[in-house]
């Protein structure tokens, strides 16, 4: 026998119209109409035929399905609907094939729906499932909407294809994680203002090989665990903007490998452990090396990008030196990559002072990784002509050179001719000149022979100009490329 809202309910499936039972989404509300899960599948597997000029459907809410809506397997062209319906045990799908599914604000011990195929829509916004939500390898023909929701088990949505958006966030909370491993979504990615704990073992989102044909969107995400995105691909932006990040003992972030047009990381600032952006690929990249999490640290080691901007709303841009300065709070191994990195896209945006003093830190920190000798000849370049990335400073010392060493000469001189019939009339400064200056030829260095003291400081000033030639032509060759 069918009860009253049974029979209500079969009315209604023929002509296709609502049927509100008045029941509330919550759990505790256990005085409402009840409807057999075998009821709603006889409708739906072989239920009567609609009225004339109608299409029949399930269009139920607020009722209490008791029993086990079993739909494997089952092929179901009409629209589902059970909004704010508590369900006693599982809702099964697997394999099942159907037209739209609305789920809203139903209570469900879980769902499991591998393999499911939906036409057109599936949604279940604000909705409370206290165990896993298995989707795996679900596809959807358009959008997949599960704002809101809250679900006690793990969350698998791992080699899903979503043909529209995706919407995993806005209030939506996984407690024991959210899996979405070789997933593909044609629209945009969003669990922005979701919150996402880690189960026992594995990550508290799993989002690696995942494929976004818009954008990602993670902004106010709360993410208690690792965060994996290795080999992303994302069409338009990858956006963590005040993103909470929280695995202090180990990676909070994994972006490696991960290629988009543009990044913008921006972690919030209670975030803690490392970001890992290694061999990741971006065009634009937004950041903020300023406001940065005292506890998270970065890995840059292969990360390359076109450009480093900024947001509109911010109201002051960063500078060379404090990007420089954060990069050294988490620098270990030195890897030229990073400074080479910085470097090009400061040109790019046409602050080339700042990428010449990119460059000359990252020749410190160079000469520094090779040990106590290569540090103290690093020491020496650093002052002396900034690497070769300071040409005018190797150009004062060339100036101070021949300043000193015709002092010195015009001191001791003049020197023994080597051919005294021959020598020209002596001149400390030509003499100086003609030993400071390699590959030039005065007549002054061939005609002189000195001895003793004179002889050690001509093969200085020779040696300080060969270093300082060498400096002054290098810079002058980058001036006239650039």
């Amino acid at each position: 026998m069918w009860n009253r809202a049974e029979r209500a309910l079969r009315a209604a499936y023929r002509t296709g119209a609502p049927l509100d039972l008045g029941g509330s989404g919550e759990p505790r509300a256990r005085a409402r109409a009840t409807v057999r899960a075998s009821v709603l599948a006889e409708l739906l597997l072989a239920g009567p035929p609609p009225r004339p000029g109608r299409t029949a459907r399930v269009d139920l809410a607020g009722a209490r399905i008791t029993g086990r809506l079993d739909l494997t397997g089952a092929r179901i062209d009409a629209p589902l609907r059970l909004r704010r319906c508590l369900f006693d045990e599982p809702l099964l799908l697997d394999h099942a094939e159907l037209g739209s599914v609305n789920l809203d604000e139903c209570v469900l011990p879980a769902v499991e729906a591998e393999s499911l195929r939906v036409r057109r829509w599936f949604g279940m916004r604000d909705a409370r499932v206290a165990g896993a939500a298995w989707f795996h390898h679900v596809r959807v023909g358009g959008a997949l909407d599960l704002a809101g929701s809250a679900f006690g088990g793990a969350v698998n949505l791992q080699r899903a294809v979503v043909e529209g958006d995706a919407r995993l966030g806005h209030g939506a909370v996984y407690a024991a994680g959210l899996r979405l491993e070789g997933a593909r979504v044609a629209g945009d990615l969003n669990i922005a203002q979701a919150s996402v704990r880690a189960p026992a073992a594995g990550p508290a989102i799993g989002a690696g090989g995942v494929t976004v044909g818009g954008g990602l969107w993670a902004h106010e995400l709360v993410a208690d665990g690792t965060v994996v995105l290795i080999g992303l691909r994302a069409t338009a932006a990858i956006t963590l903007q005040h993103t909470t990040l929280r695995h202090p003992d180990g990676h909070a972030l994994l972006l490696i490998e991960a290629q988009t047009a543009m990044l913008t990381l921006r972690p919030a600032p209670d975030s803690a452990g490392t970001i890992s952006l290694r061999d990741a690929h971006v065009g634009r990249l937004v950041d903020d090396p300023v406001g940065w999490p005292a506890g998270c640290q970065v890995e840059l080691a292969g990360l390359t990008y076109d450009r480093i901007s900024r947001r509109s709303s911010d109201t002051a841009e960063w500078t060379a030196r404090q990007r420089l300065a954060w990069m050294a709070r988490y620098g270990t191994d030195f890897a030229p990559g990073p400074y080479d990195q910085l470097a090009a896209a400061l040109r790019r945006d046409g602050r080339e002072q700042e990428a010449r003093e990119v460059l000359r830190v990252r020749e410190r920190l160079r000469h520094r990784a090779m040990g106590r000798l290569g540090a103290m000849w690093g020491s020496v370049q650093n002052v002396t002509i900034g690497f070769g990335y300071r040409p005018a400073r190797a150009l004062l010392w060339l100036v101070a050179v021949l300043g000193a060493g015709s002092a010195w000469f015009a001191w001791s001189g003049p020197l023994h001719p080597v051919k005294a019939d021959e020598a020209p009339t002596w001149d400390p400064l030509l003499y100086t000149l003609d030993l400071l200056v390699p590959l030039v030829d005065l007549g002054h260095e061939r005609a002189w022979d000195p001895t003793g003291a004179d002889k050690a400081v001509a093969v200085l000033v020779m040696a300080a100009g060969w270093i300082l030639a060498t400096t002054v032509v290098a810079g002058a060759s980058r001036a006239l490329r650039r």
